[in-house]
């Protein structure tokens, strides 16, 4: 005959304690000690028990898991694939699932919230349906930069890159390696994301501090290579410019071999530099200056952010910094970028 299931009655019975304070002890809550919940563990570990995580989530009202929202025109990007990565790691590593939030929340779907204990919310730009839905769902918000929409009433948590430290630590470092005028080109989303506006913010101040006259137009994030080439044309033919700054993943490593068609050599009398390095073709490559979003490490900081929310060990409306590195092309930084780096 099969043996019946241990239960949190017997193991309460076996140490004398009420079924309240096992229970508690088991599921990390409730005032209990962090002798008493070591004993109860090794004695439930002992007593062969199991738990049955279901019913514990139903007794807590929480579902086990955090939703992610990525807008869906740059999901195939590595920044976001490795940042998801990085928090489905995390909250695995926190017993929690991560659902991915791709259904637009709009019409009768406003009526059906994501079934899930928190969500993280990755650049948000003004006018995101499916963002407004979500901030009024009701559970803890973490964004992955700041919301930057004015008719947006509802708030939320914060984790950022510094942007405009990085744009600025990244002109400094071309201006080192030569550069005389920079040109920028920043990622067209429609609608600005705090990304854009504090990298656009961040290489006007920096132009203006250095006597630079500026020159910054928007590219797509996935222009084709037609488009691209035809961009990359148009700024270079500006009087001056010896050094180009892209803002989306992928386009410095896809600019090499336009600028070298058009006779400039790149690290030499050309200089060239993106903020959101890829891991492929752009960190490993020599010739581009390379901001490192460590995306995977921000996904894991995203979600532990979120999870001291839920936990009561941080604020609903808290705001965090996720640290960015700047890779300098062909020799290590320079010691003044070195110093502004590690301040």
């Amino acid at each position: 005959m099969p043996r019946a299931p241990v239960t949190i009655v017997d193991i309460a019975r076996e140490m004398g304690l009420s079924k309240t304070t096992v229970a508690d002890a088991l599921g990390g809550s409730g005032r209990v000690s962090e002798a008493t919940r070591e004993k109860t563990r090794l004695v439930a570990e002992r007593m062969g028990y199991v738990s049955n995580r279901a019913a514990r989530l139903l007794r807590r009202n929480e579902t086990g898991a955090l939703g992610l929202y990525i807008p869906g025109d740059v999901r195939n990007l590595s920044f976001y694939m490795e940042l998801a990565f990085g928090a489905a790691d995390e909250s695995a590593a926190l017993g929690l699932d991560l659902t991915l939030i791709g259904r637009h929340l709009t019409g009768e779907n406003r009526s059906r919230p994501p079934q899930v204990d928190g969500i993280i919310a990755v650049d948000p730009v003004p006018g995101d349906a499916a963002l407004e839905s979500l901030l009024t769902s009701n559970v803890p918000i973490v964004t992955v930069g700041r919301i930057l929409d004015k008719d947006v009433s509802h708030h939320a948590a914060e984790i950022e890159i510094d942007h405009y430290r990085m744009v600025t630590l990244l002109l400094d470092a071309i201006r080192a390696a030569g550069g005389k005028r920079p040109a920028l080109a920043a990622l067209d989303q429609g609608a600005d994301s705090s990304y854009v506006f504090d990298v656009s913010r961040g290489y006007q101040e920096w132009c203006a501090k250095a006597g630079v006259v500026p020159l910054a137009t928007r590219l797509s994030a996935t222009p084709t290579d037609v488009e691209l080439a035809q961009a990359i044309r148009g700024i270079v033919e500006h009087q001056g410019i010896d050094a180009l700054v892209v803002g989306a993943q992928g386009l410095a490593a896809r600019s090499l071999p336009v600028l070298q068609s058009l006779g400039h050599e790149v690290g030499s009398n050309f200089h060239l530099g993106t903020l959101v390095g890829d891991p492929a073709t752009e960190l490993t490559n020599p010739d581009i200056h390379a901001v490192d979003l460590r995306p995977r490490e921000f996904g894991h900081q995203a979600v532990t952010f979120l999870h001291d929310i839920i936990a009561g060990r941080a604020s609903a409306n808290d705001r965090r910094t996720h640290q960015a590195r700047l890779k300098i092309a062909g020799v290590s930084s320079p010691p003044a970028i070195r110093r502004a780096m590690s301040d």
